[in-house]
């Protein structure tokens, strides 16, 4: 297995150029591609970035930045709403000291918020697994290199899925719908079992008992509603087609499995970096952008390497910061 390196000076301030100073709300979709590998190419890199985007996105945070921003009296300014992620234009070298400053204490197990005792973030690293009863009888099983805010209240039960893949054992409540929001959607339910997987600029959902009901956060007239046995991708401002899948024979990383179809090579990386030993990565466009489909073995890399070099014609590169695939000639 390749020694991870430390990051340079350099690979630090491009992740808070990225996500501090809006590199990402303005890259467009070949540009987070890139960004994506560049951060696989060292699992050093990931760490930093998913512990700046935490801090980043964390509540408090978010009213701190304001305040140091701002003239408003504290009182005032700890009592206002938080605005939207996508509207953040606070002084960036005001919000990027104070985020350097406190990002070393961020930690990626349960911790409360502060303000809202009911909040809770559960966190695994990669190749790290995590099954959690929650405070209503649901349970949240966390796959690999993946990251959840759990909220309930009285009138809500509210879970923001930030990076990765979960399933969720819904209990059922009726005057509490449970809902999850990843990057790309809204997604609801009463009483079901369910599998969110994020994958970069994509949301899968895979719906194995009850029924969901799902919309892409823009558009919540466009709701698709989604049975055991099915599932559905979201992708941008797009929903696509319900499609069924045979349930009795549904196998996925809690069996220690991968089963995708038709999904660019892209996604299934992101699978692969989840629970690989050494990042892997495509070399470029052309390889990122192959369909591909199968089952594999979430413990064995080079078996799915393999297979999937002699199916596509791909080339397997070692490199000192991991594994590159490229399209042969």
């Amino acid at each position: 297995m390749n020694r991870e390196r430390p990051l340079s000076e350099q690979e630090e301030q491009r992740i808070y150029r990225w996500i501090v100073h809006g590199g990402a709300e303005q890259a467009d979709a070949e540009t987070h591609l890139q960004h994506q590998n560049w951060l696989q190419e060292n699992p050093a890199r990931q760490r930093k970035a998913s512990q700046v985007d935490g801090v980043w996105n964390h509540p408090d945070f978010e009213k701190a930045v304001r305040l140091v921003a701002s003239s408003t009296p504290a009182e005032a300014m700890l009592a206002a709403p938080a605005p939207r992620r996508a509207g953040h234009r606070w002084p960036l070298t005001a919000a990027a000291g104070f985020l350097i400053a406190i990002s070393i204490t961020v930690l990626l197990q349960p911790f409360s918020t502060g303000q809202d005792p009911d909040t809770q973030v559960y966190a695994t690293e990669r190749q790290q697994t995590r099954h959690t009863a929650l405070a209503d009888g649901s349970t949240l099983d966390l796959s690999a290199q993946s990251r959840v805010a759990v909220d309930y209240s009285e009138r809500k039960r509210h879970i923001r899925l930030y990076d990765g893949e979960a399933r969720f054992t819904v209990a059922k409540d009726r005057e509490r719908p449970f809902v999850v929001e990843s990057l790309q959607a809204s997604i609801k339910a009463l009483g079901t079992i369910f599998n969110v997987d994020q994958r970069g600029d994509v949301t899968e959902l895979t719906v194995l008992e009850g029924l969901v009901s799902v919309h892409p956060h823009n558009q919540p007239g466009n709701t698709r509603h989604v049975a055991a046995g099915e599932r559905v991708r979201i992708a941008g401002d797009a929903i696509g087609r319900v499609q069924k899948f045979d349930l009795h024979n549904y196998r996925d990383w809690l069996q220690g499995l991968v089963q995708v179809e038709d999904i660019r090579l892209e996604e299934l990386l992101v699978e692969f970096n989840r629970y690989a030993d050494t990042p892997v990565t495509a070399a470029d466009s052309r390889t990122r952008n192959l369909r591909v489909g199968g089952t594999f073995d979430l413990q064995d890399m080079h078996s799915n390497l393999q297979i999937l070099a002699a199916l596509h014609g791909l080339e397997i590169a070692e490199t000192g910061s991991g594994i590159v695939l490229r399209s042969g000639p």
